[in-house]
């Protein structure tokens, strides 16, 4: 036997090949059950059942990219202040939060579905849905609709939502909904923060009677308190947290055509009961919306919603 068969022989195996993992949790006194999604480069995602909730989108080296508040309340009637809440099918403004509509203190469920496009392997995902409104909730119609939500964890850390909304009513009525994936991302300082993307663009300012302007500067920066809605916006907008020099991108599709930026700086968080008092300096809500624009479903009609948000260091 040659030395060169005796080598290729007691070669040790190759390492197995890891894969990403789906993991369901017990309940808790954090929001309920949720399911965890994992990748073996480190990244991971949490999802609430409660709202269908993001709660955690963490980078490679465990570092939070969503800001959750400390004084957060979890459960029925209250909505989570953090993660990415979905607004459905009502938009107002945020000291209003009952007025986001019924999606995000709604239970979902978990339902695999075959009508989103089959992921890849190397992509670990969830699906759940909502088919009814609660009881309690007087503000729509009682409207027959599906809503579904698949969140995705790409091996590098790209996090993806897709929302599909269905009329399914069967008395022929269309209806008009207004949708928002309303997120609160961590930043290390929010006046060393600042979005790109939106130069040029005429916005409604929610804090001056909804009157429309146009951003004549270059990056948005904060010193004040901050509500806008931007029309019309371009398919990727960028969060660069200057100190810690990190950029979280936000990639959309044309179905969400705003982008609703929301900081409510020293006076107004110390007004909003389950926001702390200095937890504005640590965050910042920018969110890929329709809710200038509306949009209305006839019976069997589908509409479809995606963000892809990604994380890199610069």
């Amino acid at each position: 036997m040659s030395a060169e068969s005796v080598s290729s022989s007691t070669a040790a195996p190759p390492p197995p090949v890891r894969s990403p993992t789906i993991r369901f949790t017990a309940p808790d006194n954090r929001g309920g059950r949720s399911v965890i999604l994992s990748q073996p480069g480190g990244y991971s995602a949490e999802i609430l059942f409660y709202g269908a909730q993001v709660v955690s989108w963490k980078t490679e080296h465990e570092q939070e990219l969503l800001f959750l508040s400390e004084k957060a309340v979890y459960g029925p009637p209250h909505p989570i202040r953090g993660g990415i809440p979905i607004c459905f099918p009502k938009f107002f403004d945020e000291e209003n939060m009952e007025g986001h509509g019924f999606a995000r203190i709604a239970e979902w469920i978990f339902s695999p579905d075959t009508a989103f496009y089959p992921p890849t392997p190397d992509k670990a995902y969830v699906d759940l849905v909502l088919r009814h409104k609660p009881d309690d909730f007087q503000d729509w119609p009682n409207h027959k609709f599906v809503l579904r939500l698949r969140v995705n964890l790409g091996p590098t850390g790209d996090l993806t939502m897709t929302t599909r909304v269905k009329n399914v009513n069967t008395n022929g009525e269309p209806f008009t909904f207004k949708f928002a994936y309303h997120s609160y991302f961590s930043v290390s300082n929010i006046r060393a923060t600042q979005i790109e993307g939106l130069q040029g663009l005429d916005y409604r300012d929610y804090l001056k009677d909804h009157n429309q302007f146009t951003d004549e500067a270059d990056a948005i920066t904060f010193g004040d308190e901050l509500d806008r809605v931007y029309l019309n916006t371009p398919h990727e907008i960028c969060i660069r947290d200057v100190e810690l020099r990190r950029t979280i991108t936000i990639h959309k599709d044309a179905t969400l055509p705003e982008i609703v930026v929301w900081n409510p700086w020293e006076v107004d968080a110390s007004s909003i009961a389950d926001l702390g008092d200095q937890e504005y300096k640590q965050m910042v809500c920018v969110e890929a919306a329709a809710v200038e624009t509306e949009i209305t479903l006839y019976p069997n009609e589908e509409w479809i919603g995606t963000q892809r948000l990604s994380a890199k260091e610069y």
